[in-house]
């Protein structure tokens, strides 16, 4: 049955039943026994949600955890929201004081130092930075969610303070992507909050759009970047001179990625509904409009960074993580919220691309966007656990139990989802900077099936943040999940959209300030009222506009999914999904099986060999090496008529003998240059693409010079410093290979990668290989990695004495010594460096 309202797409939160006939259909919620708490009074009996939340807000007492709160935010007059409240209580407060005290005005806290963090004022994290730009981030990032957690006062309060504090014009370079989803998302979710209370006639009543004014004038400072021939945004702008202004320090980078470019319209088109300025949903719906065209059209695929100038992919690998993810999710969001048949014509393109290709239940893995039928890569981001709540918004309910389950699992292993994790679960990226989207999607998921199970889930994730994430003044990243060593940070969205989703999620719906269903959440999780799409009429259609030849429509594709559909009256659909996932992580589990030497028979006349083992419930995935993982899923597995040629097809892998699996052997990084003459070696990890140092006999040679910029994800500027030089450059914010790729185009005659993790060493840290992204042969210079401590010897050693120079070997060579010695240990760099710097003050002659 058609969605009312002009064909509108799914509801954000598909219950048991529909109501409301005449307008845009919205879920009936289940009554649930109590109705919880609010303000603090008791009424009546609590629902187990609430029950949940309100033990979990006493430190989890009878759950054996510390003392402590799990406190909403409170005034956002400081960032520092989530500290401990000693001796117990409900949500209502406790974290004024240190928000106050330790964070305000500063655009982040730093949970461990307790200290704001301003940006120039603390060391450059590199492109992570972009996100801040002196307007108070955190403030204006978590209104909307005081709102959602009934803080009412502190609501107004805070307020009043970007009202007042606030301002837009700093001389500071900025994510547009960022500030856009963060900042101007942000403004407008204060705004339609602060509109909405003030209607009610109590409060804000001295209110007059204030916040709408401060997000216009945001609005005008980003459209700047988007002044490129193509209409694709620069990745960076200036608050204050914008892009091509001398003054900008921006403007030279040719890139951005597809996420970046593609993550605008929801705002842009609420700021032009609210302000009656078409100029910002028009320059939005452009830049999709060059996203959409440039698809590789033979199998509705995007790749991950595309050039701004000329449209051309940089990187062609394609999934639904990081690089790529939200430009699918405002697809559909766009559609939703706007009423425009264009957006979800697009979005149901590339979503039947994604379950083609990059789907392989319970996994999502990237692909070559012009060759798709193998994965590019063995391991997955964090990022794309949005991806099951965005199937949820489609309706498409089995793949995301599957993936929601997976990810879960893994959870459950590490404590926290890694940053990135291999095919087989093992971490692969040991980072957790306190990311949402795996609440998000268990949030959408009990939504759209009121199973208790996800809010065992969602139980789950607020005791490892108690645990394990909780420190003095907040809540602190986890550096490495193995360790569980902290980061002297909190990204705003861990307010914006973790603290919203967890308490959403156990929450009654009659105990919210506002009818959550009447709005849909930004990528960010700000709130953006349905009622916009009533606004303006829908945008004409554009020579971009899909057609599909075959007329071939899916179920849902147009239509509003039902519970009832999705689950016909059997509780156990749900749980018969998940079981057939709860043992990828066992020891011994069958998703694993080895071969090399793999070749593949010729195509049958009707079937690809790749389409048939999929079916079979089988996935080839790519190690290195001639290498493949095979990997099969119970309860997957597809009676076929080609099951003869699939038998056939199994029997033509070719299983060679088995080679033992070596280890990663560590390469040598030794400083020979005076005062070092060689007695200083930097154990370094190798790379799967460059040059093979191995065959380099005497190893290669080079004077180092630090990376602009450090992390080399964009245009290099020291050009002329670089030509012919070994670079430094930090690792993190882009791949390798693109680091690389950078660097030896501005002349570098090889790289030294350090690491960006605090206190990272060898003798502590798994030593790794470096991997690529798929398609390196173009990389021909030698890359090795340093972890952080032995990477900071090199630093110390360039910063006291200019002129350095390394080479890199398979092994140290010790010039005028007979005897063999080993790299030394992070603790004795220290204390050698430390010791020559000594013999070179003492046996320094007088200067006169």
């Amino acid at each position: 049955m058609p969605c009312a309202g002009g064909g509108r797409g799914p509801s954000l939160a598909p219950e048991r039943g529909w109501a409301r006939p005449g307008g845009r259909r919205q879920p009936v919620t289940s009554p649930r026994a109590g109705a919880g708490a609010r303000h603090g009074r008791a009424r009546g009996p609590l629902s187990p949600g609430r029950r949940l939340l309100l033990l979990l807000a006493r430190g989890g007492g009878d759950h054996g955890r510390r003392p402590g709160a799990w406190d909403p935010p409170g005034p956002a007059g400081g960032p520092a929201v989530g500290s401990p409240r000693r001796g117990g209580g409900g949500p209502g407060g406790g974290g004024e004081e240190p928000a106050q005290k330790h964070a305000y005005p500063a655009d982040e806290l730093m949970p461990l130092s307790c200290r704001g963090r301003v940006r120039g004022m603390e060391p450059s994290r590199g492109d992570v930075d972009d996100a801040l730009g002196k307007f108070s981030l955190t403030l204006i990032d978590t209104l909307d969610t005081l709102v959602v957690l009934n803080k009412l006062d502190e609501f107004e309060d805070a307020v009043r303070k970007v009202v007042l504090d606030v301002r837009l014009d700093n001389d500071v370079v900025v994510s547009v992507f960022e500030t856009n989803i963060r900042v101007l998302g942000g403004l407008l979710g204060g705004h339609i909050m602060a509109d909405m209370l003030k209607a009610q006639g109590v409060r804000l009543q001295w209110y007059k759009d204030e916040l709408l004014h401060l997000a216009r004038d945001l609005g005008y400072r980003l459209l700047p970047a988007f002044n490129t021939t193509s209409g694709l945004p620069y990745p960076r702008v200036n608050l204050k001179y914008g892009v091509l202004s001398p003054n900008s320090r921006t403007g030279t980078e040719l890139d951005t990625c597809t996420a970046c470019a593609g993550t605008m319209i929801l705002e842009f088109a609420a700021l032009s509904r609210l302000t009656q300025e078409t100029i910002f949903e028009d320059t939005a719906r452009r830049a999709l409009d060059v996203l959409w065209e440039k698809r590789q059209k033979g199998n509705d695929l995007v790749g991950t960074v595309i050039n701004i100038h000329n449209g051309d992919w940089v990187r062609r690998d394609s999934g639904v993580g990081a690089g790529i993810d939200s430009y699918y999710e405002y697809l559909m969001k766009a559609y939703i919220l706007l009423g425009d048949d264009t957006y979800l014509e697009r979005f149901n393109a590339h979503y039947v691309a994604i379950m083609k290709y990059i789907s392989q239940p319970p996994l999502l893995l990237n692909v070559h966007m012009h060759n798709p039928t193998v994965s590019i890569r063995s391991w997955m981001d964090s990022l794309l656990a949005f991806f099951p709540g965005l199937q949820v918004l489609r309706g498409d309910l089995k793949p995301a139990i599957e993936t929601h389950e997976m990810l879960y699992q893994v959870t459950k292993q590490h404590k926290f989802l890694p940053e990135a994790f291999t095919s087989d679960f093992a971490v692969y990226w040991a980072q957790h900077p306190l990311r949402p989207e795996f609440a998000e999607s268990t949030y959408f998921l009990y939504k759209a099936t009121r199973d208790p199970y996800y809010l065992q889930v969602g139980k789950s994730i607020v005791e490892s943040l108690n645990e394990y994430a909780r420190v003095a003044c907040g809540f602190a990243a986890v550096q490495d999940v193995r360790t569980g060593r902290h980061e002297d940070r909190m990204d705003s969205f861990f307010l914006a959209e973790m603290f919203k989703y967890l308490y959403l999620l156990f929450t009654e719906k009659r105990d919210l300030p506002l009818d959550i269903d009447d709005y849909i959440f930004t990528t960010e999780a700000h709130l953006l009222p349905l009622s916009l799409s009533t606004a303006r009429p829908p945008c004409p259609r554009n020579v971009t506009m899909f057609h599909r030849g075959h007329g071939e429509e899916e179920i849902f594709t147009r239509s509003c999914p039902s519970a009832q559909t999705l689950f016909p009256n059997n509780p156990t659909f749900t749980r018969t999904i998940r079981d057939a996932h709860k043992q990828l992580l066992q020891p011994g589990a069958e998703h694993l099986a080895l071969f090399r030497g793999i070749e593949f028979p010729l195509h049958d006349t009707r079937m690809e060999p790749l389409e048939i083992l999929k079916r079979m419930g089988l996935t080839l995935l790519p190690l290195g090496d001639r290498r493949v993982q095979l990997t099969g899923i119970r309860h997957q597995q597809e009676a076929s008529p080609l099951g003869l040629f699939s038998l056939k097809f199994i029997t033509e892998l070719v299983d060679l003998p088995a080679v033992e699996q070596q280890g990663i052997s560590p390469l040598a990084v030794q400083v020979i240059s005076p005062p070092f003459f060689g007695r200083m070696v930097l154990t370094a990890g190798p790379a799967q693409f460059g040059m093979d140092l191995t065959k380099q006999e005497h190893g290669v040679k080079g004077s180092l010079v630090l990376s602009e910029p450090y992390q080399a994800c964009a245009v290099i500027t020291n050009r002329e410093e670089v030509q012919g030089k070994m670079v430094l450059a930090q690792r993190g914010e882009c791949m390798f290979a693109d680091k690389a790729r950078n660097l030896q185009k501005a002349g570098a005659s090889g790289v030294i990668f350090i690491d960006n993790a605090e206190g990272s060493c060898s003798e502590e840290m798994v030593l790794f290989q470096m991997v690529g992204d798929g398609s390196t042969s173009d990389i021909v210079i030698p890359l090795v990695f340093l972890f952080q401590k032995e990477g900071q010897v090199l630093l110390d050693a360039l910063a006291q004495h200019h002129n350095v120079d390394v080479l890199l070997a398979t092994k140290p060579v010790f010039l005028g010594e007979e005897k063999t010695a080993q790299p030394l240990s992070a603790s004795q760099l220290y204390e050698a460096a430390t010791e020559t710097q000594t013999r070179m003050v003492t046996s320094a002659p007088d200067q006169a």
